[in-house]
């Protein structure tokens, strides 16, 4: 592997650009207002002592980003109705990391209503050089090679997470490429940039997720209402659990579901995954430290969550749920929420959802262990930082 002297000259904020531009065929951004959000992802290498993958991670994130920005902006150009697609109404699964979000969104995703977010569109929202319309399988191609990579690495992430460049996952990689999204502190602990990233609109960054859906529906032939199939989007990022309002603001027609488990036996799992990706990026990073700021960070989320849920009232459609009704009866929550969105409920549907449930038995592909006391914490101490919210959620 390169050593780190080689790879740091390669995160300069001339160098990322020249690489995008490079393989983007295309020599500047028609907007550059982001720019200045870049410079502060690239100053978080000279504070972090990133590993060596750690840094080519990053930079390769960073130039897939730019990337699919600039080929966004050539096919706006050539094609400006992509911006009058409808997004408005999305169906959005919230709920901090290891509460039972990702099952949700896949089984939920599984019914042909819904348009859903494989992996490989989050990943590159825009279509490789000479791909037909319609037919992503480079892209697809490109992400299980990619997933094959990252998630060989560690002896239980892909038990913690199953990658599945087809099936639907995060929407949350799309606007960590506005640069200044908070969740680049997950994979990059950087306290100054998250401090930053804190004092900031979240809206821009989700305005570029509202462009690369349109973008996305746009390939897809478009908004077709009343046929049965693809109509709003399902959504699913941890990060919005604590920006509601500004997705509403975004997405003004949105629905939103939460999965609410356990805090104490949350934390201590996101403690584990934090684990296996701190693993991927620094040659050492202390368990205390990974403890201290999973809780911080999530606890903070939370907290604005409960903040924005109470000012929003009754604006706020949203369906909240236990983590044991979410594991036990997906279906009741799916029926819900299709009330609360006021969406059809069909027998093709349901069959669709069930038929993915048989496939996907929980643990399909085994368990892993996970306790609090490795990183430094009690039940006690989490349910102190989480406040009142953590004695309504204990049990669930």
């Amino acid at each position: 592997m390169p050593e780190l002297a080689m790879i740091k000259p390669s995160l300069t904020m001339d160098a990322v650009l020249a690489a995008a531009y490079a393989e983007a065929g295309r020599d500047h951004f028609a907007d550059e207002s982001f720019l200045a959000n870049l410079a502060q992802v690239l100053e978080i290498p000279t504070r972090l002592p990133l590993s060596a993958a750690g840094l080519m991670g990053m930079r390769a994130n960073s130039v897939r980003w730019l990337v699919n920005r600039l080929r966004w902006e050539a096919d706006v150009g050539a094609h400006p109705e992509i911006l009058d697609e409808d997004v408005s109404d999305p169906v959005v699964v919230l709920g901090l990391p290891r509460s039972g979000t990702t099952k949700l969104q896949r089984f939920l995703s599984a019914a042909p209503l819904f348009r859903a977010t494989p992996a490989w569109a989050m990943f590159n929202p825009a279509p490789f050089p000479g791909e037909a319309r319609g037919q992503p399988h480079e892209r697809a191609a490109w992400t299980r090679a990619m997933m094959s990579t990252v998630t060989n690495t560690g002896e239980s992430y892909q038990v913690m997470h199953e990658f599945d460049a087809d099936e639907a996952d995060e929407s949350s990689f799309i606007p960590l490429a506005n640069f200044d999204y908070p969740m680049q502190y997950i994979t990059a602990p950087d306290r100054p940039f998250l401090d930053w990233a804190r004092s900031r609109s979240r809206v821009p960054a989700i305005t570029y997720l509202k462009h690369m859906l349109q973008y996305l529906q746009w390939q897809d032939g478009g908004r077709r209402k009343n046929d049965g199939i693809h109509g709003p989007w399902l959504l699913k990022n941890p990060g919005h659990t604590g920006e509601i309002a500004e997705v509403l603001e975004v997405f003004p027609n949105a629905t939103f579901v939460i999965s609410q488990r356990d805090l104490a036996t949350t934390m201590a799992s996101s403690m584990r995954m934090m684990g296996e990706i701190m693993a991927g990026s620094f040659e050492y990073y202390d368990k205390h430290r990974i403890g201290n700021e999973t809780v911080e960070y999530w606890s903070y989320e939370l907290d604005r969550y409960q903040r924005q849920k109470a000012e929003l009232g009754a604006r706020l459609r949203i369906v909240e749920t236990p983590y044991t009704v979410c594991v036990h009866d997906a279906l009741g929550v799916a029926r819900a929420v299709y009330e609360t969105a006021g969406m059809p409920w069909t027998a093709a549907g349901e069959q669709a959802m069930l038929g993915w449930e048989q496939r996907n038995p929980r643990h399909k592909l085994g368990s892993y262990g996970y306790a609090l006391e490795d990183y430094g914490w009690s039940s006690e101490r989490v349910e102190a930082a989480f406040g009142p919210i953590a004695a309504q959620w204990r049990g669930q």
